[in-house]
């Protein structure tokens, strides 16, 4: 046995020898290989991809220590600094080059995958693209925390893999790096990754929970696409961009918010997430894509931005638990299809501003009763609103109906006179109404609080957005303090608060709280006594405070007999002798004046 041992690494020696030789006569130095294991009788066969010598070695199952296989650099200078050597530890393949080690490729066999941080003195910084790669009894990889960087498909198509863990040095991970890694139930991505690169997790289809950290900025095309399982992650506040089916298949999620600086819905994105009930839209988005949110029929309410300006073909096809429906007056397009085949839709809004309606828009939109639209909408495509006996959509995305075509039953059109929208109707023969330009908003000018004053009417002033709406309005007050009439004119009535509100005919409306101001005292300007004769008058003065208070005054006289007083304050002494005269406020302070009356 021993002896069959000592002839066959004498052949490998000078096979090793030879090939050397001669790579070294066309390519210059050598490179060094070394193959290690612990001992032969667990060594396994070992593939390695050395194209600078091209050959292949295979280490057979022995029962002793296996000895280096070391080709040296004939040149006598440090080979990890002027040419790379190939390392093999554990069934891991090494190539160190430039000061640092990567991890280049492994035994197809391997089932636990523990990466060293160094190797002959150099630290591992890197995983080469597709080194684990289909690799199918993979179920265990630890990275060091040396590595930086991970390649494209480096873990791709390793199907019994469970449990991999990324240390937070790691600041990139190739496209597709875990493609098809079927078995990984979670995954935590470490602080300082900023992109989730292309297909990153694409097939990881019982994968149902993933961490993703604060510092990602992109998750690219097709990162998550077909991940089947996918329901629990959260978006981190500060991602910008989504790429092209990004979460497409998706079927278990339910609930996502975007993130406010994300714009841009990209095509594809949501498309099948067949239990995705619940998504909040960014203020800031303007774009919705082709097929976006296609086929997501859990979808039952939809609360777009008013800052998206394009809604793209077939963006919400499908979504056939979707109820109600208004489109933001900034949109200026609802693409071919757009919500093609939303079977519960019963109400659709398309507000002020949108200027084009797609072909089949609205088509096999079943229970659809009411649609508003404005005359801003200047292209309708054909069969916006037509259903047909059958449905489909085919490979080039066409929508194609079967006769007979027909309109939604009771389905009935609010349109603007002399409208594109009025023809539409028209055309396809379907009832309409010839409506007012509803208010979007209506706004109290004066605020959302004032002072009033007794005595001092005030004229309200309400806005309506748009500016041409034709919307009547109704003024209330929820005090007798204040009255307001019919057209927001306020009267103070006595102190204290109260709340008027205004309110379009199609519900809008705004408030604002006023609070109101009433004498706090009154007096006699012409001071606490006087003298008259019988058959003179006096004018008597009242000064309120405070100042901006106008309140009715009421004068009356302690003896009508002796002396009477006007509504104004006009006494005339009639007869000898004394009497008071009085002055009131509607909220009761009051002043007096004693008077005597001579011959």
């Amino acid at each position: 046995m021993k002896n069959r041992m000592k002839i066959w690494l004498t052949v490998v020696l000078c096979v090793l020898l030879i090939g050397g030789v001669a790579q070294a006569e066309q390519a210059g130095p050598p490179v060094e290989v070394e193959v290690e294991t612990s001992t032969l009788d667990d060594a396994p066969s070992i593939d390695i991809d050395m194209p600078e010598i091209g050959m292949d070695i295979e280490a057979p199952e022995l029962e002793q220590t296996a000895p280096e296989v070391l080709q040296s650099n004939e040149a006598g200078t440090d080979a990890a600094e002027s040419n790379s050597i190939l390392v093999i530890r554990d069934r891991i393949t090494y190539e160190i080059s430039g000061g640092e080690a990567t991890v280049v490729g492994v035994d197809k066999i391997i089932a636990e995958g523990y990466i060293r941080d160094t190797v002959k003195g150099f630290p591992v910084r890197h995983i080469a693209p597709e080194a684990f790669a289909g690799c199918k009894k993979l179920w265990k990889v630890e990275i060091p925390a040396s590595v930086t960087d991970i390649g494209a498909m480096a873990f791709a198509n390793c199907k019994a893999l469970v449990f991999v863990s990324i240390p937070e040095g790691v600041t990139s991970i190739g496209p597709y790096a875990f493609q098809g890694c079927t078995m990984i139930s979670h995954f935590e991505l470490p602080e300082g990754l900023t992109e989730i690169s292309e297909g990153l997790f694409e097939d990881c289809q019982l994968m149902w929970k993933i961490t993703l950290p604060s510092t990602l900025k992109v998750i690219d095309d097709n990162a998550f696409h077909r991940c089947l399982s996918l329901r629990e992650f959260e978006l981190p506040a500060g991602l910008e961009e989504i790429g092209i089916s990004a979460f497409e298949g998706c079927e278990a999620l339910q609930r996502l918010t975007i993130p406010a600086g994300v714009s841009v819905i990209p095509d594809y994105c949501f498309r099948n997430c067949l239990d995705l009930r619940k998504i909040a839209l960014p203020g800031g988005l303007t774009s919705i894509g082709a097929s976006a949110f296609y086929s997501c029929d859990s979808l039952r309410t939809l609360s777009l931005p008013t800052t998206v300006e394009e809604i793209g073909p077939l963006a919400f096809a499908y979504c056939e638990d979707l109820r109600t429906l208004s489109i933001p007056g900034k949109t200026r397009t609802l693409g071919y299809g757009a919500f093609f085949h939303c079977l519960l839709l019963e109400e659709v809004a398309v507000n002020q501003g949108v200027e084009e309606i797609g072909s089949y828009c609205f088509a096999q939109c079943k229970r659809l009763l009411k649609v508003v639209i404005f005359d801003s909408v200047t292209v309708m495509g054909d069969d916006v609103f037509t259903g047909g006996k059958s449905s489909a959509i085919d490979v080039n995305g066409d929508i194609v109906l079967e006769e007979p075509l027909t309109q939604p039953r009771k389905l009935k059109l609010y349109v603007r006179p002399n409208s594109v929208a009025l023809d539409y109707a028209v055309e396809y023969g379907i009832p309409y109404t010839i409506q007012k330009i509803l208010a979007t908003s209506v706004t109290i000018v004066e605020g959302d609080s004032m002072t009033l004053y007794v005595g001092h009417p005030v004229q309200l002033t309400a806005v309506q957005e748009p500016a041409n709406a034709e919307t009547k309005l109704k003024w209330s007050s929820d005090s007798s303090r204040v009255a307001v009439s019919s057209t927001g004119l306020l009267t103070p009535k006595r102190s204290g608060k109260a709340t008027i509100q205004v309110r379009t005919e199609n519900g809008k409306k705004d408030r604002i709280t006023v609070t109101v101001i009433d004498a706090r005292s009154v007096s006699i300007d012409e001071g606490g006594t006087a003298t008259m004769k019988v058959g003179q008058t006096l004018q008597l003065h009242a000064t309120v405070s405070p100042a901006e208070v106008a309140p009715k005054l009421t004068w009356t006289s302690g003896s009508r007999k002796t002396a009477t007083v006007s509504d104004t304050g006009l006494v005339k002494a009639l007869r000898k002798g004394r009497v008071s005269i009085y002055v009131k406020t509607g909220n009761g302070r009051k002043d007096k004046i004693s008077i005597t009356v001579t011959d």
